[in-house]
């Protein structure tokens, strides 16, 4: 009783979650191929994705760059937070960079962190373990995120080097000596100016546009609502009202984070907008790197890795796969015959090769 009260709210939101099916020795991942190459390899008619079994050589020989690329970045990321960049110059008169400086910011850099990847990750490894029993989902979910937040974090941050734009605080940080006065020809003045002997602070005033705390949060939290969304199958034939809140809802934390810069007086609400797209778009690319398109019939499962695995090896079983294969979504019946609802992929690959 107790086990049926959890199970029925999970098929609801995760309609391809193998609950109550014994889990293979080797999870399962979906591949897109062109039609001729489908048939050979034992799918469907039409190009339709077949489903094989991974290994951990495959897992290894497919990923380790790009765990290596996420490294690397992070580690960029870490230098660039603390190197200066272009400073414009500005005006003393202008009311935009007048604003207080806030001591205390209401998300902190640590707080920013766990927005961004801490959250994700605790809703990441649950779902892709215990829900989707899939360590293949396992690994490509967590590699995507951190593909996702590194990539956010190096582009904003070199664009916030070259742009140098002015925070709304920056005569607060700039303090600029007695009596200083704007160019009499120009009408601008330079941070030559300034008497601030704390150089990160000063430094950190020409870095706000776009917004790091917007991209980060959204790098992820739009990450895991990319995730959610393909697990709930929202963009099948059917509607999911209440599956659609919980898929979106990540994105409101994002709102707030990019919202308590703007009362921080750290960013422009230009700055906030650019930076909240700029996450999500590369939440976005992140994701499709892994996983395929929300509208194909088997977006739960994580893409094929990039090198081929045999067909007649030992490591792919038709027999096996077609046992363990997940029923997806419901299917068309069309003269007696059961057959799968093709998605817009297939679709488009078919009018193509016409």
């Amino acid at each position: 009783m107790a086990m049926s009260i959890l199970t029925e709210p999970i098929r609801f939101c995760f309609p391809a979650a193998p609950i109550g099916q014994s889990s293979s020795d080797l999870p399962l991942y979906t591949r897109e191929e062109s039609p001729g190459k489908s048939r050979l390899a034992g799918g469907g008619r039409d190009g339709r994705s077949t489903l094989k079994k991974m290994t951990f050589k495959t897992l290894v020989a497919s990923y380790a760059f790009d765990w290596f690329l996420a490294l690397v970045l992070w580690g960029v990321l870490a230098i660039l937070n603390k190197s200066p960049g272009h400073k414009r110059e500005f005006s003393l008169t202008d009311t935009s960079i007048q604003h207080s400086f806030a001591e205390h910011e209401r998300v902190p850099p640590r707080l920013l962190g766990f927005i961004s990847v801490g959250i994700p990750l605790l809703c990441l490894i649950p779902l892709s373990s215990l829900v989707a029993r899939n360590s293949w989902d396992v690994h490509n979910s967590v590699l995507g995120l951190f593909t996702s937040f590194t990539v956010t974090g190096v582009v904003t941050q070199i664009i916030k080097m070259s742009v140098g734009r002015p925070r709304p605080d920056l005569i607060a940080r700039c303090l600029p000596a007695a009596g200083a006065t704007d160019h009499p020809v120009f009408g601008l003045s330079t941070i030559a100016i300034c008497t601030n002997t704390n150089h990160f602070i000063l430094n950190d005033g020409f870095k706000s546009f776009p917004s790091g705390h917007s991209s980060l949060s959204f790098s992820g939290l739009a990450f895991l609502s990319l995730y959610l969304a393909g697990k709930m199958h929202l963009w099948d034939v059917r509607g999911h009202r209440t599956r659609a809140w919980a898929a979106l809802s990540p994105l409101l934390g994002g709102v707030m984070v990019a919202i308590s810069r703007t009362e921080d007086n750290r960013h422009h609400w230009q700055d906030v907008l650019v930076g909240s797209l700029l996450g999500t778009f590369i939440a976005w690319v992140s994701y499709r790197t892994y996983y395929p398109a929300l509208s194909h019939r088997e977006c739960h499962l994580p893409l094929a890795p990039r090198i081929e695995v045999e067909d007649d090896s030992d490591d792919y079983d038709s027999h096996a796969v077609g046992r363990d294969r997940v029923r997806l979504l419901s299917e068309e019946n069309n003269g007696g015959e059961t057959v799968p609802r093709g998605s817009e992929e297939e679709v488009a690959r078919r009018g193509a090769g016409r």
